[in-house]
């Protein structure tokens, strides 16, 4: 009979740790801290807080690494992949400070890994129905997210999830760059680079959290987009560069259209319009243009 992941987890805690990137989390990462601390060591990075967090989580038992200054999601993550490679986890587990995730379910997140069945699991509000309980505004901003990251990676996930196990061989193969909460979407870009194996399972996400909105939701939004964006500039050139080229076409073929209307009505031409279709064909032209350049020269790096 297979041993239940539970057991497995309670096996490994040892080899297991739990990453908790915080800021201003003094509300919460105590009993974050607490929970998880039943599956393994706990690592808090403490972002830079300008409250208790990094005292409730010591107090709770974690380890403390602090920042002295805030330098976003990415450099907190990277800076506990180091420690967690130089101290030789065998299991890592980022889990959000805020209280959206249940640390008890951990097991779920671990029992692929275990199984050699991955190397890095999501957890993913998408498959058991929580997606229902996210708010709608949310739900929009994530699809759109998550289908830009399938555009970027090839891979349809829950590209926004925190709550994430990887292995040791994951964290040795990924470079990741990302600034922000972008790096989630990076982590995933450069696993389907480097063949690293991904896996979703089912998790339960709360919103009725204190500070839920420490950042504007848009604005996050917003430059996470623009992080993904770039990725896809990067990775796929052509595909940015000729859709934002078709997008300057059809501007220009509506503002020709406004511009000779009149004429064959027995008017003048719009010459304002005239001329913004002119440079907004030309606009079209250096795009497509670029986009070809650009992804003859992703090719010859990528051979």
């Amino acid at each position: 009979m297979t041993a239940s992941p539970w057991k497995e987890v309670t096996n490994l805690k040892n080899d297991v740790l739990i990453v908790i990137p915080a800021y201003n989390e003094e509300l919460t990462i105590g009993s974050i801290v607490l929970l998880s601390r039943k599956y393994g060591d706990v690592l808090v990075v403490d972002d830079g807080s300008s409250d208790r967090t990094s005292e409730i989580a010591k107090e709770a038992g974690a380890i403390v690494i602090r920042h002295e200054r805030n330098m976003g999601k990415g450099q907190a993550l990277r800076t506990a992949f180091e420690y967690a490679l130089s101290r030789g986890y065998s299991i890592v587990i980022t889990i959000d400070a805020d209280g959206q995730h249940n640390p008890d379910e951990i097991p779920l997140l671990v029992e692929p890994i275990i199984k050699g069945e991955a190397d890095i699991v999501i957890g993913s509000r998408y498959l058991n129905g929580s997606k229902k309980e996210i708010p709608l505004y949310r739900r929009v901003g994530l699809w759109v997210l998550n289908k830009t990251t399938k555009v970027a990676s090839s891979v349809e996930v829950d590209s926004q999830s925190g709550f994430r196990a990887l292995n040791k061989s994951a964290l040795e193969k990924l470079d990741l760059r990302g600034d922000g909460y972008s790096i989630e979407t990076d982590m995933i870009v450069k696993a389907s680079d480097n063949g690293i194996r991904l896996r979703e399972v089912p998790i339960s996400v709360r919103y009725d959290v204190p500070k839920k909105h420490k950042k504007n939701p848009i604005s996050h939004g917003l430059g996470v987009l623009a992080s993904i964006v770039g990725l896809i500039g990067y990775k796929r050139p052509l595909l940015l560069f000729g859709t934002l080229s078709i997008i300057s076409f059809i501007i220009a073929g509506i503002l020709g259209y406004l511009a000779l209307e009149p004429y064959y009505n027995g008017g003048r031409v719009y010459l304002t319009q005239a001329i913004g279709a002119g440079i907004f064909v030309i606009i079209g032209i250096q795009l497509f243009i670029a986009g070809l350049t650009l992804n003859v020269l992703a090719k010859m790096v990528g051979e």
